[in-house]
Parts: structure tokens; C-alpha cells; sequence
């Protein structure tokens, strides 16, 4: 079995089991329990709904993951198709109209790039370009490297005029990744709710979002894994209308010569942030909870629980490297 494939099949089997610990309470006794899960967006999307009618429920669920293929159509770096690749493409030329969708989450970036003072960067196409987590040999770029690359990041190189984008360095290229898989579990909470669902709750690969109750009167109980053991749950938290985003160092990662190198890069030296194993983040929304989880892990633990907590309604549960828990706002059961 090729590295790549062995790996994402690995993540997927821990997320399932994260996902059925989490639950903490017996959710399938309950007949108004309606669940299906799927592979979009590279991960195991999950969504769970509280309805005594089970058409109702298996439509409103069919088209919350049309919803979400839509939005992966739209804004995958993965798909040459896309209106992010077609920015990527044409990055130094001129300006291309966009969906309202991709303009709110670029602007969105934009927002949490300039309040995090670099932390979170949409523009890391270059750098994210030069990391190869799931080859069978893999091996940090180098610096000049990494320098060269870092030329061409950065919010201020996105011209924004009439609902039109342009990328304006060659060479450029726009990474959604810390921001886009919260939008889509949005706009499927957006749709269930749309069509007829007052109570549910969506999951994608860590990014969750939950509306209602589970049964009418309890809240949705979701688990945090643990960094370093998945098979355990690091904390649970009662959730009614909020959401929650995870970014860890476990997901995608080499160890070369000891050191662990992941995916969440810092984007002042286009290498991975050290100091922090997890970083889950509560918020009202998937988009802005994935967004902050990202930026509060590349700060590390003190400048990312006080950057939160200038942060209306979050809250935080952090791990930094020595297995230490830290927590701002967090309650757990």
C-alpha cells in the first residue's frame, strides 16, 4: 500500500474512533437519530440530526453534503477546476470574478490574518508547496528554499475590486486549508436548517459544528482526542448552538533524525510551530473556530490563549509539547 494512501487511511480510522468516543452518550438508541458519514474534503465528514421524520432527515442530510462537495468544488487547491486554482494559475495576471462564496472566506482570511498579525496566512500555497507529509521519504526543505518561497505570501499581495480577485505576485497561490473545511460545515448547518432540521450537528475531520439538542432537551457531547494517544479522549464539552476546531501536530507529520515536522506551518519561517501538540478552539462558527485554532497553534500557548481572550465568545483547550494542559473559557462535563 503506497505511504500516502496508508496514511490517510490511518487518520480516518482514528477519527472514527474519536468520533464513537466522543459521542459519550448512546446516541443510536435514540430512533429520532439520524446519521451518515462520507469522504469529502480528504477527511471523514459526519453528520448527525435529531428528527422523528426519517425522510425529511435523509433528504435535508443529502443536500447538506451536496453543500459541502459544492463548496470543495469551489475552493480545493486539489482540483485544477476550481476558482482557487484558476486564481492560483493566473497569480501576476489579471482579475478574475469569483463566487460570493469564495470572496467571503478570502475576506475572512484576510480579517483573522491582519487581527493575528500574521499568524494565520491564506497565501502559504508556496511554502505548503515545498512539504511532502505523506511521501514514503520525506525531508525538510531548506532555508533558502523556504526564504525564496516566503517572497510570495502574504495578504497584501490579494487585490479584491467588484467581486474580482487578483493574486498579484507570479508564483502565488492561495491556501484555504485553516479556513475553507469551517465554511463548508457551516453551509451545511445552513442547509440542514433550511430544509426543515432544528437540532444537529456536523463534523468534518475535527472542524464540528452543533445547533439545537440531541434529543430535544440535552445538549450535542463532543470529545477532544488526545494528542499523543487516540484511542483516549483528552476532554468532553456540552455543546447547543457553537462550534469547535481542532489543529494538531498528530495529523499530518514525518519524523526525520528525531525531529517531528507536521503540517502547521509558522508563516514567518514557512516551518512547522513548535511549542504546541493541539490547539482546540470554541467559537460560534466552524469557519472562525478552524481559523483561530490554526493562527492560536503558530502563536504557541501564552500568545495564543491571550490572543483568544481578546476574542468574544471563544474559548480554548491547548497542549503544549510537554503534554501540559491549558485552558481559557473551556468547561468540560
Amino acid at each position: 500500500m503506497k505511504p500516502k494512501l496508508r496514511n490517510i487511511i490511518l487518520r480516518l480510522l482514528l477519527l472514527a474512533l474519536s468520533l464513537a468516543c466522543g459521542a459519550c452518550q448512546s446516541q443510536e438508541s435514540d430512533p429520532n437519530i439520524t446519521r451518515r458519514a462520507q469522504l469529502q474534503m480528504g477527511t471523514l465528514v459526519e453528520i448527525s440530526v435529531h428528527h422523528s421524520d426519517k425522510a425529511l432527515a435523509q433528504s435535508a442530510i443529502g443536500r447538506a453534503f451536496d453543500e459541502i462537495s459544492r463548496i470543495e468544488d469551489l475552493m480545493s487547491g486539489h482540483k485544477p477546476d476550481s476558482e482557487t486554482s484558476r486564481l492560483n494559475q493566473n497569480a501576476g495576471g489579471e482579475f478574475i470574478k469569483v463566487s460570493p462564496d469564495l470572496l467571503k472566506v478570502l475576506n475572512t482570511g484576510i480579517h483573522w490574518e491582519t487581527l493575528s498579525k500574521g499568524a494565520l496566512d491564506i497565501t502559504l500555497g508556496p511554502v505548503v508547496r515545498l512539504w511532502n507529509f505523506d511521501a514514503a521519504a520525506n525531508a525538510p526543505p531548506s532555508d533558502e528554499i523556504l526564504k525564496e518561497a516566503l517572497t510570495r505570501t502574504g495578504f497584501q499581495n490579494i487585490e479584491i475590486k467588484d467581486g474580482k480577485i487578483r493574486l498579484t505576485q507570479p508564483g502565488m497561490a492561495l491556501e484555504l486549508g485553516s479556513i475553507a473545511k469551517g465554511y463548508a460545515v457551516d453551509q451545511a448547518v445552513k442547509v440542514l436548517r433550511e430544509n426543515g432540521v432544528h437540532n444537529g450537528l456536523v463534523n468534518a475531520g475535527g472542524d464540528l459544528r452543533a445547533f439545537g439538542t440531541k434529543d430535544g432537551k440535552r445538549p450535542w457531547v463532543v470529545g477532544i482526542q488526545h494528542p499523543r494517544k487516540p484511542q483516549e479522549i483528552l476532554a468532553t464539552l456540552p455543546i447547543r448552538n457553537g462550534a469547535i476546531a481542532t489543529s494538531g501536530d498528530y495529523q499530518r507529520y514525518f519524523v526525520k533524525d528525531g525531529v517531528r515536522y507536521h503540517h502547521i506551518l509558522d508563516p514567518a519561517t514557512g516551518r512547522p510551530a513548535r511549542g504546541v501538540m493541539s490547539f482546540s478552539v470554541t467559537a460560534p462558527t466552524a469557519m472562525q473556530a478552524d481559523a483561530l485554532a490554526t493562527a492560536a497553534f503558530v502563536m504557541g500557548i501564552e500568545k495564543g490563549v491571550k490572543f483568544l481572550k481578546s476574542i468574544p465568545d471563544s474559548g480554548a483547550l491547548a497542549v503544549d509539547d510537554a503534554g501540559k494542559q491549558f485552558r481559557h473559557n473551556f468547561s468540560s462535563p
